[in-house]
C-alpha cells in the first residue's frame, strides 16, 4: 500500500507534463480553466509551440498525463521513472483488461518501479481544492475549500457525479481504471488524511484485496471521515459488464453488504442515493439515531413519508407531552398533533408562529428535524410565501443549534437559490424525498456503526485451489456438533438389516423415531427418499432400511423432534476473500425456496447476532405465529454464537458446515440440531 506522503506530487503537483494529442489538449485546457498556478508542459513530437521530446523539458514534473497508446506509454514511462517524477495518469487500455494486454501490464510494472500511478484505462482525476485538474474532458466545478471526495472505476460515472446539481462541494475526482498501481483502498487512505475532504463516495466494480479495502475503511473511520457506496454486482448480468468493463470480479455480493454494513459504509442503489447521502453527511455528518421528525403543510406529503419509509429503520417517534404543547400553541386546536407532521395551512401566512412551530420542533431528541417542501421554479411564481416558512424553518436551526433538512419531493424543486439559501444557514437542501429517507437511513447506520465500532476480522484463503473436500457423514457431523456443544437428537447407527433391533434398543426415547441413510454424497437426502418419518414399530423401522438399502449399507435411527415452533438453518461458509462466515435464517425443506437467510462476518456480538435474527421474516415464529408457543430465541442466539468454536478446533480444517434444520423447541427448552452437514479440507 502506497503511503500518503508518496501521493502528494501526484495530487498536488507544483508541475505537471501532458502527452498525447486533442484529449490531452483538453486536460491542459482544463486545468488552466480551474485556475492550475503551476507549470504546464504539453509534449508533442510534431506540433509546434510543443515539447517535442522528454529530454528537452525544463524540469521533472511531479505528475505525468500519458494520453498516448500503450506502447508509447510504457515507453515515455521508463524515461519519466528514470528521472524522478512523483506520479502518473495512465489514459490508455489494453494493459489486462482485454486478452492481449497481460504483456503490456507486466512490462508497465517493470518500468514504472514503485512510482504511483493511477489506471491504466483511466480518465484521471479533478483537484477542486488545489485547482488541478489531469482530466481528459469537461470539467464542472470550481475551486473550494472544503468537500467531498469521490472514486469511481467508471470514467463515465465520475463525469455523471461531476455534473451534478446539487449544491454537494465536490473536492475530490478520482478514476482508478484497472487499479494496477494504485487501488481505492489506497485512495481513501490518502484522502481520509486530507481534513478538507468531509467524506468520501465511491463507485466500484471490484475489491481486489478485501482485507486492504476494510483496513482503509478503518483508517477512514479513525479520521472521522464517513464512507458511502455504489457497488456495482448485484446482478448476474451486472457481473458480467463489470468483468470485461475493467477486468474486475466483483465477488459475493450478500457478503459485500455484511462486510458494508458491518464497517457503517453506506451501500447506495442509485447515483441519486450516493449524492444525497455525500450530501447529509458532507453538511451534518453520521446521525446520533434513527429518529427522525417531519413536517409539511401537506397530508398527502405525510403520507408519501410514511409509504417511502416504510422497508427502511427509520423511527418517527411521537413528540413528547411538552413538545406536543408547545406545537399546539403555534399551530392551532384543529392540527393535530403527530410525526409525521401535518400542519395545514392555517399559520401560513403567519411567520411568527410558524418560526415558534419549528422551534418547538426541534427541540425533540430526534437525529433530524425535516421539513418537506416543493417550491415552484424561480421566475415562474412569486416565492415570497413559499420563502417565508423556509426561513421560520432556518432561523429556527439557527437558534437551537439543531440540524435540519429541507426536503423536495422531486428533485428539481429546490432552485440554486434555495440550495444556498439553506446551506449559507447550515440547513441541508435534500433532492428527492425517496433518496433522502435512504440517505438519513445511511447516516443512522453509518452513525451507528462508528459508537459501536467493531470491524470484521477478515482470514481469507490459506489452502491451495488444488486441495480436495471431503464431505464428512451426518453421524460423524453430529459428533462433531456435540464435541463443539450443540444438541443433536438421541440416536444411533444401523446396519440395514438390525435396524428393528435397534429401534428396539432406542425404545426409551420416544413414541416415534426417524430413520436416515448415511452417505457422503448427497446433500439433501429427502430429494433421494432417504429420509422416513414417523416410524413407530420394528417391522417399520426395518421396512423404511429396507427401502434405502439402493442409497447405503448404513442408517441412523434418531428421535423425532415434535415440539418444534421453527426450523431455521445455521452454518458456516467459506469465501477465498472473506474467510470463515456465519449464516442463519429460515430452514427445513424450504430454505433455498425462502431465501430468508442472513450472512455474518467474524468475530461475532451477540447484540448484532439478535438484531440480525430479528430481521428475518421466519423470526415472528419465534415471537409465537397466530398463537403458537413462542420458540427459544436465546437458545437460537446461543447456537450462533457457538458456530466460531467449531471453525477453531485444533487440525479440523473447516470448509463449509450446514445444521438444517435447527429445531427451535418452545422457549426454555432450545434448540436440537436435526441434520447437519460438515465439509472439511483433506490433507
Amino acid at each position: 500500500m502506497t503511503s500518503a506522503v508518496d501521493l502528494d506530487r501526484l495530487f498536488k503537483p507544483r508541475s505537471i507534463a501532458i502527452y498525447g494529442g486533442r484529449w490531452s489538449d483538453t486536460v491542459a485546457e482544463q486545468c488552466l480553466k480551474l485556475g492550475y498556478p503551476g507549470d504546464i508542459w504539453c509534449v508533442h513530437p510534431n506540433r509546434s509551440g510543443y515539447f517535442n521530446s522528454t529530454d528537452v523539458l525544463p524540469g521533472v514534473p511531479d505528475s505525468v498525463f500519458f494520453g498516448i497508446n500503450r506502447e508509447a506509454t510504457v515507453s515515455e514511462f521508463e524515461v519519466q521513472a528514470a528521472r524522478g517524477i512523483g506520479g502518473a495518469v495512465i489514459f490508455a487500455s489494453g494493459f489486462g483488461e482485454t486478452a492481449d494486454g497481460a504483456d503490456y501490464r507486466d512490462r508497465l510494472h517493470m518500468v514504472s518501479g514503485d512510482i504511483p500511478f493511477i489506471g491504466p484505462n483511466c480518465y484521471g482525476f479533478v483537484n477542486f481544492f488545489d485547482r488541478v485538474s489531469m482530466w481528459p474532458d469537461q470539467v464542472v466545478g470550481q475551486a473550494v475549500e472544503r468537500g467531498v471526495a469521490i472514486i469511481t472505476q467508471s470514467g463515465t460515472i465520475a463525469l455523471t457525479l461531476m455534473y451534478q446539481q446539487r449544491s454537494l462541494d465536490i473536492g475530490f475526482v478520482v478514476t482508478l481504471g484497472n487499479q494496477q498501481r494504485l487501488t481505492s483502498a489506497d485512495l481513501i487512505r490518502y484522502l481520509a488524511d486530507d481534513p478538507r475532504v468531509s467524506a468520501i463516495g465511491l463507485y466500484l466494480e471490484g475489491i481486489n484485496d478485501v482485507a486492504g479495502f476494510t483496513d482503509a475503511i478503518e483508517h477512514a473511520q479513525d479520521r472521522s471521515t464517513p464512507v458511502a457506496i455504489v457497488k456495482a454486482g448485484r446482478s448476474e448480468k451486472s457481473r458480467r459488464v463489470a468483468l470485461t468493463h475493467t477486468g474486475a470480479m466483483t465477488g459475493s455480493d450478500t457478503l459485500y453488504d455484511t462486510l458494508f454494513d458491518r464497517l457503517g459504509v453506506a451501500r447506495c442503489e442509485t447515483l441519486d442515493q450516493l449524492l444525497e447521502t455525500l450530501k447529509l453527511l458532507h453538511c451534518i455528518g453520521p446521525l446520533k439515531s434513527r429518529k427522525l421528525f417531519v413536517a409539511g403543510a401537506s397530508g398527502g406529503d405525510m403520507a408519501m413519508v410514511c409509504d417511502n419509509a416504510r422497508h427502511l429503520d427509520i423511527e418517527f417517534s411521537d413528540p413528547s407531552s411538552a413538545q406536543s404543547e408547545a406545537l399546539k400553541a403555534s399551530t392551532g386546536p384543529r392540527v393535530a398533533i403527530a410525526n409525521p407532521l401535518d400542519f395545514g395551512t392555517a399559520t401560513w401566512f403567519d411567520s411568527e408562529r410558524m418560526q415558534a412551530m419549528f422551534g418547538a420542533l426541534m427541540q425533540d431528541e430526534s437525529a433530524l428535524c425535516a421539513f418537506v417542501l416543493d417550491p415552484p421554479p424561480a421566475g415562474e411564481a412569486d416565492l415570497s410565501t413559499w420563502l417565508m416558512p423556509i426561513d421560520a424553518m432556518l432561523t429556527a436551526s439557527r437558534t437551537t443549534g439543531n440540524p435540519a433538512v429541507l426536503i423536495s419531493s422531486l428533485a428539481e424543486s429546490l432552485s440554486v437559490e434555495i440550495r444556498n439559501r439553506c446551506l449559507d444557514a447550515g440547513v441541508a437542501p435534500m433532492q428527492g424525498l425517496a433518496s433522502f429517507l435512504q440517505a438519513f437511513a445511511h447516516g443512522a447506520q453509518v452513525g451507528e456503526r462508528w459508537q459501536n465500532w467493531q470491524p470484521p476480522v477478515l482470514t481469507g484463503s490459506t489452502e491451495s485451489p488444488s486441495c480436495a473436500l471431503v464431505r464428512m457423514n451426518e453421524p460423524d457431523s453430529k459428533t462433531l456438533l456435540m464435541s463443539a456443544g450443540l444438541k443433536v437428537p438421541r440416536g444411533q447407527t444401523s446396519s440395514i438389516n438390525d435396524a428393528g433391533n435397534v429401534f428396539n434398543q432406542l425404545a426409551g426415547i420416544g413414541g416415534r423415531v426417524v430413520i436416515k441413510a448415511v452417505m457422503e454424497d448427497v446433500s439433501h437426502k429427502s430429494d433421494v427418499n432417504g429420509v422416513v418419518l414417523n416410524i413407530t414399530t420394528p417391522d417399520a423401522a426395518l421396512a423404511a432400511a429396507r427401502s434405502m438399502d439402493r442409497l447405503t449399507d448404513t442408517v441412523l435411527i434418531e428421535e423425532m423432534i415434535d415440539d418444534a415452533v421453527a426450523e431455521l438453518i445455521v452454518g458456516i461458509g467459506h469465501d477465498a476473500d472473506f474467510g470463515h462466515f456465519i449464516s442463519f435464517g429460515a430452514g427445513g425443506i424450504h430454505a433455498e425456496l425462502l431465501n430468508d437467510r442472513i450472512a455474518m462476518l467474524l468475530p461475532l456480538k451477540r447484540s448484532n447476532v439478535e438484531r440480525a435474527l430479528s430481521r428475518l421474516k421466519v423470526s415472528r415464529l419465534l415471537d409465537g405465529w397466530r398463537g403458537a408457543l413462542p420458540g427459544d430465541r436465546q437458545a437460537v442466539i446461543n447456537t450462533i454464537m457457538t458456530l466460531p468454536v467449531i471453525i477453531d478446533i485444533p487440525g479440523l480444517r473447516l470448509a463449509e458446515l450446514d445444521i438444517n434444520p435447527l429445531m427451535v423447541r418452545p422457549n426454555g427448552k432450545g434448540t436440537v440440531c436435526a441434520d447437519a452437514l460438515i465439509t472439511i479440507r483433506e490433507n
